[in-house]
């Protein structure tokens, strides 16, 4: 099953979704160290033992969220990660492999890159298109 970090080509999408959860998505096949981090950094999972998805408790305070969000991406970049995250989760500065984008922002770009890719026809010896998925800082 792909995740929400497999389809964004991260090793980790931190996102909050309308039900006020936040969550934590590792690409598939994540190295015990994502998992690790995002434990420590308080993410619990449904299956401890095969979850790609993590999410805090809902009993989580509010202010403690995003600190919680922002410790796991900045943990995860400093161990050389790349890792999407909500800018409403973000708080103070998380890293320069982090992309700070909401899910809005980067199905739009995926979709724009992806259009482009398939307009622009490959002529022969030329090498083809790849999507990239722009990165957006905020400090």
């Amino acid at each position: 099953m792909r995740t929400l970090a497999d389809a964004f080509g991260t090793d980790v999408e931190i996102v909050r979704r309308s039900d006020e959860v936040v969550r934590a998505h590792c690409r598939t096949g994540a190295p015990e160290q994502i998992h690790d981090v995002l434990r420590q950094c308080g993410f619990t999972a449904a299956d401890p033992h095969g979850s790609c998805c993590y999410h805090l408790p809902p009993d989580t305070p509010g202010a403690d969220q995003p600190a919680a969000a922002s410790t796991a991406a900045t943990m995860l970049d400093d161990a050389g990660y790349r890792v999407g995250i909500d800018p409403h989760l973000v708080v103070g500065y998380v890293g320069q492999n982090c992309i700070v984008q909401s899910e809005e922002q980067r199905l739009a770009a995926t979709r724009r890159t992806s259009a482009a890719a398939k307009a622009a026809p490959a002529r022969a010896g030329t090498p083809a298109v790849v999507p990239v998925r722009p990165g957006a800082r905020t400090r």
